[in-house]
């Protein structure tokens, strides 16, 4: 929610390890009530309905974030305390809108209300609502494959608290209306998924339980309370491809966190112009091969080639390289618990958009990998010694169509020693050849 520019304030970062630890649950495919889950297929983005909160004070800039990701089958509101003149042109499916029923309240209590109430009352019909702030990057097309696998009819609440322990301690301690404690909760940064089933028994009594627990800090907080206490045994349903990104001011130990991105649909990715990575920017940077391949961004894959050594591929970003001289295999790089003692990597590559322009978006996409030199743990001597790095791989969602998820697995590693390149193929687990 926009009140997480305060929120944020209590930010308590966890080292590499830790923070791996913490995703650890996010390796399992979905992790959620058996009850809610559906093979559905008529989820489509047209049955999904976003709500982001704003201001009239920063609404200006942020509709060109929001223009970043932004498909015209989706409906969108962008709720703002009031609507400033002046607006650059809406892209077809997004609305400006204020909400004034509560203009006197802090924007926490305006978000927490606005973000339910004005939403459903917009679109009362939608399967899905997806609320989240001003600056969250979403990924629609990993959202309809995602939500296709749940029943809208079901009360679901969907999301993922925040990668920080001390802001999930802080935040989730607070006593709901019942004298429960609020316990874990959807962080609204990372964005947060509501279903119909779960709306239409909120909204009746939505507006009481936001004035019943108005001593709340966030937003989110208190729609995580009124999730509780008006949909009494829903719990929140963790998918860890939504990030609340509370370690913007440690690039490094972002760029490991994203490097060990669970093996499932990235979603959400929040404070996209607030972090700066090595050889990427910003997280801006990400969009490029989002547009080509939104099902596999961030997806990590090993490979091992006999000459050169083991690649971490983490699509979209990055490749680090440890050459033959370490003794490295692929449990090492993909057990969370093993990360943390990984030996300094030969070279590091970050992904060259401009340079990319090569396969068919339906059938696979082909990216191109250059050296950086500013890698932070990267052993700048051995930078010479490798030139770039070709990645193929399949586009499209079928790689998620079951519900067993699975790392993508190499099936032709090329080696060229003549210009020290290297061109991976990767394929399903089903079809690399063994």
């Amino acid at each position: 929610m926009t009140n997480h520019i305060s929120c944020a304030a209590m930010i308590c970062l966890l080292s590499f390890s830790a923070v791996i630890q913490a995703r650890k649950l996010g390796h399992i495919a979905i992790r959620g009530h058996s009850s809610n889950s559906s093979s559905s297929s008529s989820t489509s983005n047209s049955n999904i309905v976003f709500g982001l909160c704003s201001s009239g004070n920063t609404v200006q800039n942020r509709i060109l974030d929001v223009e970043s990701w932004w498909q015209t089958q989706n409906n969108r509101l962008l709720l703002v305390d009031n609507v400033p003149e002046g607006l650059p042109a809406l892209p077809k499916g997004l609305q400006v809108q204020s909400s004034d029923k509560w203009g006197f309240v802090s924007s926490a209590e305006r978000c927490a209300w606005s973000q339910i109430a004005d939403t459903h009352t917009a679109y009362p019909n939608a399967d899905w609502y997806v609320l989240g702030d001003d600056d969250t990057f979403f990924v629609p097309e990993a959202l309809q494959t995602v939500l296709s696998k749940y029943n809208a009819s079901k009360p679901l609440y969907m999301g993922a608290p925040s990668e920080s322990g001390k802001q999930n301690y802080d935040l989730g301690i607070w006593l709901l209306s019942t004298g429960a404690q609020l316990g874990e909760f959807a962080f609204g940064g990372g964005g947060i998924i509501i279903s119909r089933g779960l709306m239409q028994v909120m909204i009746p009594n939505y507006e009481q339980c936001l004035h019943d627990h108005d001593g709340m800090i966030g937003g989110d907080q208190r729609i995580g309370a009124c999730v509780k206490v008006l949909s009494l045994g829903t719990e929140l349903t963790p998918y860890f491809g939504m990030h609340q990104i509370d370690t913007v001011h440690h690039e490094n130990d972002l760029l490991a966190f994203l490097e060990a991105h669970p093996v499932q649909p990235l979603l959400s990715l929040h404070h996209m112009a607030d972090v700066s990575l090595p050889g990427l920017g910003d997280l801006f940077g990400l969009r490029p091969y989002v547009k080509r391949n939104p099902y596999g961004i961030l997806q990590q894959t090993v490979c091992q080639s006999k000459h050169f050594g083991t690649f971490s591929i983490s699509a979209g970003l990055s490749v680090r390289w440890w050459d033959n001289s370490t003794d490295i295999s692929t449990d090492n790089v993909t057990d969370p618990a093993m990360r943390g003692t990984l030996p300094v990597v030969g070279q590091y590559f970050v992904y060259a958009d401009s340079l990319n322009t090569q396969g068919n978006l339906r059938s696979k996409t082909i990216n191109t990998w250059y050296a950086v030199y500013d890698a932070p743990d990267a052993d700048s001597q051995a930078s010479a010694s490798m030139t770039k790095i070709q990645v193929e791989e399949p586009a499209g969602p079928a790689r998620w169509t079951s519900n067993n998820w699975e790392r993508l697995q190499c099936s032709i590693v090329s080696e060229n020693t003549a210009d020290n390149s290297v061109h991976i193929v990767l394929g399903s687990p089903q079809t690399v050849p063994s």
